[in-house]
């Protein structure tokens, strides 16, 4: 099933690993056009996806499917933390948690915008970490960016080999 899907998607749309970007090789309707990029839409999470015969798909999924000539049983984490970066040297398959742990950007609803740093108090920041599914308490400071150095150096010890 794999093999004959990767022939049908080969066949109307081209990966470049280099760049991330997808071309279209043939007319298949609508707006794909032989030699346009196929730039596909960017979801509200900021994946990128793409109609190719019928079916939606998320660009760093496709780009792998490509690659390597399956869809990959884990997730894929975008190393540098961009979402529509999509080439093969960014991508990896990772667990949901380590994927989690390569986060590197606070929720919108963290009103300090930086990762790890909460107010605790006026005046007082709390930094923590989840290692293993459980908040880690890294201590309470008396700025922002302090809590968030001693999260970043926890992330560091804790997360190896994630930024």
């Amino acid at each position: 099933m794999n093999n004959e899907r990767l022939e049908l998607i080969n066949s109307v749309i081209r990966y470049d690993p280099d760049t991330g970007k997808f071309f279209w090789k043939k007319r298949t309707g609508g707006s794909s056009i032989a030699g346009n990029e196929a730039s596909g839409t960017t979801d509200c999470r900021g994946y990128v996806r793409i109609g190719v015969l019928g079916c939606i798909y998320k660009a760093h999924r496709l780009a792998m499917f490509i690659t390597y000539g399956k869809f990959p049983d884990m997730e894929i984490d975008h190393i540098n933390g961009n979402k529509a970066d999509n080439r093969i040297s960014n991508l990896r398959e990772a667990s949901r948690v380590k994927n989690q742990q390569n986060q590197i950007s606070a929720y919108k609803s963290n009103s300090t915008g930086l990762l790890g740093v909460s107010q605790h108090k006026p005046g007082v920041w709390r930094a923590r970490l989840c290692v293993s599914g459980k908040n880690k308490s890294l201590g309470l400071f008396s700025s922002p960016e302090l809590a968030h150095e001693a999260y970043k150096e926890a992330k560091r010890v804790f997360h190896e080999g994630c930024t």
